[in-house]
């Protein structure tokens, strides 16, 4: 199955679902979505627990033990114009047992991919990462580069054209459960007023938390599910992460004390 990869100082809503469940199997934890030593702590007393290497990381052989009978499918959306990305990220995903969506060297690619996503994901995603190359306020979904030429070939998302592109981006919000949310594995999409400004549209129209990067990925093996440094997380009508990590439910097994 395609997975997380979450560690200490991580910031994303991704980790308000893993404190959501470690809480079901007993922890006491603070759901905020911040990765600090109390959430590793408890991720190293599950790994011993089951005879996982204790080393704090939730990734490809602690995340399906830890979300075991949860129902959080990740999807994949490969920007493939760019070879390398179908060298390594496709090639990274599908060894993790995923089945990424595969875009690439098309005009109109983001409305091709959001009706890929839409056909094949259901009504309960958990986390849909998109991947490709990308800029401050601009992330390629089609292009493969992730840059603007001054055209819109309407292949990336960007600050430019995300209002135009919003009917199109509003058809993702019925595929989003409970804990859904967004993440741009793109070089530093989220960096600066652009990319918050971005991210935020997006997360407004969609109705779920995104999440971008804000320096350069380097991407291929484990860089494949997890940022390469520090993030920008923007949550639907200006809301801060730490409320709508505690607003998620509990799962089923966790009985608050």
């Amino acid at each position: 199955m395609a997975y997380t990869f979450l560690r200490w100082d991580d910031k994303l809503p991704g980790v308000g679902v893993l404190q959501k469940l470690l809480n079901r199997t007993g922890e006491q934890l603070v759901v905020d979505g911040i990765y600090g030593n109390n959430t590793k702590t408890a991720v190293q007393r599950f790994q011993r627990l089951r005879g996982l290497v204790p080393d704090g990381i939730v990734g490809m052989n602690t995340w399906p033990r830890i979300s075991a009978n949860a129902n959080l499918p990740i999807f994949d959306c490969i920007d493939v114009f760019d070879p390398s990305l179908f060298n390594l990220e496709a090639r990274d995903i599908r060894r993790s047992g995923g089945n990424p969506i595969l875009i690439g060297g098309m005009s109109n690619g983001v409305e091709q991919a959001v009706s890929d996503i839409v056909n094949t994901a259901g009504n309960n995603v958990f986390l849909l990462r998109f991947h490709g190359h990308g800029a401050s306020g601009i992330a390629g979904v089609s292009d493969g580069h992730g840059l603007n030429d001054g055209i819109d070939h309407r292949s990336s998302i960007d600050i430019n054209n995300v209002r135009t592109l919003m009917p199109i981006l509003r058809r993702l919000r019925p595929t989003f459960g409970s804990y859904g949310n967004i993440q741009f594995m793109h070089c530093s999409t989220g960096r600066g007023p652009n990319g918050r400004q971005l991210l935020q549209q997006i997360a407004n129209g969609v109705g779920v938390p995104v999440t971008a990067a804000v320096r350069d990925q380097l991407g291929g093996g484990v860089a494949t599910f997890k940022f390469e440094g520090p993030t920008y997380t923007a949550v639907p009508s200006g809301g801060i992460l730490r409320s709508w990590c505690s607003s998620r439910p509990d799962f089923p097994g966790f009985t608050p004390r």
